[in-house]
């Protein structure tokens, strides 16, 4: 059953499986359990379920997600994709939802443990579910690979005793890593989901006056990314003193608290599309700047500069941190400046560590690889700036995919013009 314009064929989602089981072959695994991580639930709930997005599949636009009985990837359960390194993938879900689903997924083994969960409880009842799918393809002892954040110690523990003969080995980065080269269906929909980011960051900036509260502008941009076709935006926004703090994932993620001339205003900005996300992070001043909170700003600009120029196939992610760290003069700070997306957040995850990696631990980058750099800079009395980035990797070097910088340096030239 087929809905609307479906961007993400069903050979594609099986090439995404055969890969995987080349990844069981070299690590001597007989099967991989990827579990519906809830790693991250920004905004409305957004990169929850990453694998079952990934292999499961997501086939909706968001007018037919309003209008259809969707529950992938919207579960919100405990789900399991169970990928053998031979036989058929299986789905494993904790709600009675089977027959709906099956009918939203290629994948044609979907059980259901409700009944079960019932008598023994979720974990021993998922577990159960599992163990009979590798029964059912004859995968009786060996490595068991487990990915995904989140696995709670009782669902490991039921695994355990339901799969005695077995063993069970964490393998979360490493199918995180599969799914960091994008296809060229992938592609078009990220860039989809980065245009409506930036249609929110336009909003933001349009709202982001003296006087308007944080939530009008958190309104504004969430209406304008929704009315540009978005799915489940999200809009993350501090100013003021708390815009001070380094992160900008505080709580609440935005307040009553009216914008004031001087004020720093930081936000992080993404939308889903397809299943598929935007992650950006715009950075403004309200009002008439000071002369050092121009000064950082230019700062940060010169790091993303600098990360952006380091960015092309074959380097590491070792050379776009060390990149960052060049640039900013000892000032940057770290721990996290980085990271890959997708369907959700994938590797490289850009941080100190991976200044201290091994070499043969690096990722290193190919081309469709999608990367946000979101280097932090921090100055007691003068503010927090972080812009925010999608960087593609292309066959000769990137492609910047959002303008982050593009505004930030624009804003920093009308005001120098102005004596700033």
């Amino acid at each position: 059953m087929e809905f609307g314009a479906v961007l993400i064929p069903t050979s594609e989602y099986k090439e995404r499986v055969e890969c995987c089981r080349d990844f069981l072959k070299h690590s001597g695994l007989k099967a991989v359990l990827c579990y519906s991580d809830h790693r991250f639930a920004m905004g409305q709930g957004v990169e929850v379920g990453q694998h079952m997005r990934y292999y499961a599949g997501f086939r909706f636009p968001p007018e037919e997600i309003h209008e259809a009985q969707v529950l992938l990837p919207y579960t919100r359960g405990v789900d399991i994709v169970v990928i053998p390194a031979a036989g058929d993938p299986a789905l494993v879900m904790s709600r009675a939802d089977e027959d709906l689903v099956k009918r939203q997924t290629w994948i044609r083994d979907v059980r259901s443990g409700q009944r079960r969960q019932k008598e023994a409880g979720l974990a021993k009842g998922l577990a159960a579910m599992v163990r009979e799918v590798l029964h059912d393809r004859r995968i009786l002892n060996g490595k068991i690979g487990v990915a995904g954040v989140g696995v709670t110690w009782e669902l490991y523990e039921a695994l355990v005793k339901a799969l005695p003969k077995s063993t069970f080995v964490s393998c979360s980065e490493a199918v995180d890593r599969l799914r960091m080269v994008k296809t060229e269906n992938e592609l078009k929909v990220m860039r989809k989901a980065a245009e409506i980011a930036e249609v929110g960051v336009e909003a933001l900036l349009a709202a982001g006056k003296e006087g308007v509260a944080e939530y009008e502008v958190h309104q504004a941009a969430e209406k304008a990314m929704f009315e540009a076709g978005g799915d489940n935006p999200w809009t993350t926004i501090v100013s003021g003193p708390r815009a001070q703090l380094f992160s900008a994932f505080t709580r609440p993620d935005f307040t009553q608290r009216r914008l004031k001339s001087g004020d720093w205003l930081r936000a992080d900005i993404g939308s889903e599309y397809l299943g598929y996300h935007s992650d950006v992070q715009p950075d403004t001043i309200i009002g008439q700047p000071r002369r050092e909170q121009i000064s950082l700003l230019e700062t940060e600009i010169k790091i993303l500069h600098a990360m952006i120029e380091a960015t092309r196939p074959g380097v590491s992610e070792r050379d776009i941190v060390q990149a960052a760290v060049t640039a900013s003069g000892g000032k940057l700070r770290m721990w996290y400046i980085g990271h890959g997306y997708g369907v959700g957040m994938d590797p490289p995850f850009l941080t100190d560590r991976s200044l201290h990696k091994l070499r043969e631990d690096e990722v290193i980058l190919k081309p469709n690889m999608v990367i946000c750099y979101e280097p932090a800079l921090h100055i007691p009395g003068v503010g927090t700036s972080a812009l925010e980035d999608e960087i593609l990797v292309t066959e000769n070097g990137c492609e910047v995919i959002t303008n982050r910088v593009r505004d930030a340096e624009q804003f920093c030239s009308k005001w120098k013009s102005l004596g700033a």
